[in-house]
């Protein structure tokens, strides 16, 4: 194993160049969310990453075994990301409100937490939203990826969090109904990000504050409905 790790690093074609693999991998990485956002897979070869990144063709082979590794590690990364950041803004809209706590509350700070980041007009936003929009029409992860590793924990956390503040949505009405404030926010982040679909008029009624207090009332009125009387089972 001693020897065959030794031979591995002197065949690292980074490592040759005086940069430790860590680093390697994070350039590597960090152009390949460049150039996968603007180009798409398809249309991304790994000499243009190689030669944005500034290393030889066969860093991506040793580093991530080909095109394809290279793909699925930055999309887990930006998950793991993502899943961090939302269970943040679950707690945090928890301690903002404290023993104040209501349904209806809870929901516009969470909301306001999960809406901005995606609508951010800066670089990393924008290329942010062209990654998740290229992997919806040209799927390259693994089935059922981005629910499994993104929508099914924020899922879980929002059941947890709204039961914190004595609300029941175990069972499936009210499973239902987060599926339903999930796809509010996705449909939101959608139009906002394709001005060419909504038209100017359109793109008014996706005013950000205006959605956030829309989502936040629609949804508490149907969960405490869904949940009233037993109905949530």
């Amino acid at each position: 194993m001693r020897e065959t790790m030794r031979t591995r690093h002197a065949s690292d074609p980074a490592r040759a160049a005086g940069d430790p693999p860590a680093r390697t991998e994070e350039r590597l990485l960090q152009a390949a969310e460049v150039l996968f956002a603007r180009r798409g897979y398809r249309d991304t070869s790994v000499r243009a990453i190689t030669t944005l990144a500034r290393f030889n063709l066969a860093a991506v082979n040793y580093h991530f075994d080909g095109k394809a590794g290279l793909y699925r590690r930055m999309f887990e990364r930006l998950l793991g990301a993502l899943r961090a950041r939302r269970d943040r803004d679950l707690q945090s809209a928890l301690d903002r409100l404290g023993a104040d706590a209501d349904l209806e509350a809870f929901l516009r700070v969470f909301t306001t937490a999960f809406l901005e980041p995606h609508l951010d007009e800066s670089a990393g936003g924008r290329r942010l939203m062209q990654l998740f929009s290229r992997e919806l029409l040209d799927p390259r992860l693994p089935p059922n990826a981005l629910r499994r590793e993104l929508v099914r924990p924020v899922r879980e956390g929002l059941v947890r969090a709204i039961a914190s503040i004595g609300i029941d949505v175990s069972g499936r009405a009210g499973r239902r109904c987060i599926e339903s404030l999930l796809a509010q926010l996705v449909h939101v982040v959608r139009m906002r990000q394709a001005p060419h679909v909504t038209g100017a008029t359109g793109r008014e009624d996706f005013e950000l504050r205006g959605m956030i207090d829309h989502i936040a009332r629609f949804s508490a009125a149907g969960l405490r409905a869904c949940v009233a009387g037993g109905r949530g089972r």
